[in-house]
């Protein structure tokens, strides 16, 4: 399993998966990450298979977002924009899913992570 920090890891969970184009933001605002946050189960159980496939789906979504940005970026027209995302926003659904998590889980997963230091704690275990 590829190695990814911690530090890089918290610092782009608020970029979860979602079936939505919401790529084009550079983040989640703090307010969309609070309420993110309040949504995750207090007491979610999650296996340490569960935080490996999230690590590897992490990495992929991620490198798919920094893609569709630098695309982004370029001189481009809002159709070209929003098919951009619409591709990129499909790419993360099928990473999450090829990782063996459903988007929902993988979101879940990224929240408890945010709020749960023992979580985190787990996860710099496996790495």
């Amino acid at each position: 399993m590829r190695k990814i920090t911690l530090v890089a890891l918290f610092t782009a969970i608020g970029l979860t998966v979602s079936a939505t184009p919401a790529i084009a933001a550079e983040g989640q605002t703090q307010a969309q990450a609070q309420t993110s946050a309040q949504k995750t189960q207090p007491n979610l159980n999650v296996t340490d298979k569960e935080l490996v496939d999230f690590a590897n789906a992490y990495e992929s979504v991620n490198a798919i977002r920094q893609e569709a940005i630098t695309r982004l970026n370029g001189d481009i027209n809002q159709e070209t924009a929003q098919m951009i995302q619409q591709q990129a926003s499909e790419q993360m659904v099928k990473a999450v899913e090829d990782a063996g998590l459903s988007v929902e889980n993988y979101n879940q997963i990224a929240n408890a992570l945010q709020n749960d230091v023992k979580l985190r704690e787990r996860m710099a275990k496996l790495q």
